[in-house]
């Protein structure tokens, strides 16, 4: 095999790797091409800049930006600094552990700001209509029995809470990494 033909074959085989890592922040509702990007800056030896990633991946520039904005946001990229570049240039973050840290902590924490938004405008509007003698007693019964719900599912965004803390601190994924190398030796 010439060293043409090598190339074509590595190449073939990173495209496997990149569209596996795609379609999997795909599953996690990131747009399969910024995951191309991620895939790219991942199985990259060096840091890459707009220009290699478009030329790479035939992006426009304009969805190349929002695609590197969006990453730098999640903390799964990060931009490097190299003496006599006057271009940004950015890695991806190669620890998965690191990576899905900070990818799930922030799902996490939006969920429960979503949920706990709406739970905080709500409650005082099925307390009105629980303490309303004019509002019909079956309306009042089902406002209650729906408040009730939401007070028991505040010990789930309590519980979210407390992952976010334990994953960012590092001590329940070093634990279970530890747990995973001791069963696996």
């Amino acid at each position: 095999m010439d060293k043409e033909q090598a190339r074509e074959e590595l190449d073939r085989i990173h495209a496997i790797i990149k569209d596996g890592i795609a379609d999997t922040m795909d599953i996690y509702g990131v747009n399969r091409s910024i995951g191309q990007l991620y895939a790219t800056l991942y199985l990259s030896d060096d840091p890459m800049n707009l220009n290699e990633l478009r030329d790479e991946l035939g992006m426009s520039k304009g969805s190349m930006s929002i695609g590197v904005r969006k990453l730098l946001d999640e903390n799964i990229i990060h931009r490097v600094y190299r003496k006599g570049e006057r271009k940004d240039l950015y890695e991806a973050e190669q620890d998965f552990f690191q990576f899905f840290t900070s990818f799930f902590t922030r799902r996490w924490e939006r969920e429960r700001d979503v949920n706990m938004a709406a739970i905080k405008e709500a409650i005082p509007y099925y307390k009105a209509l629980i303490e309303n003698e004019k509002v019909p007693e079956e309306i009042r019964a089902e406002a209650s029995f729906t408040l009730d719900k939401i007070h028991s599912s505040l010990a789930y965004y309590e519980f979210l809470d407390m992952l976010v803390t334990q994953f960012r601190t590092g001590n329940l994924a070093k634990e279970l990494v530890e747990k995973y190398k001791d069963a696996n030796k």
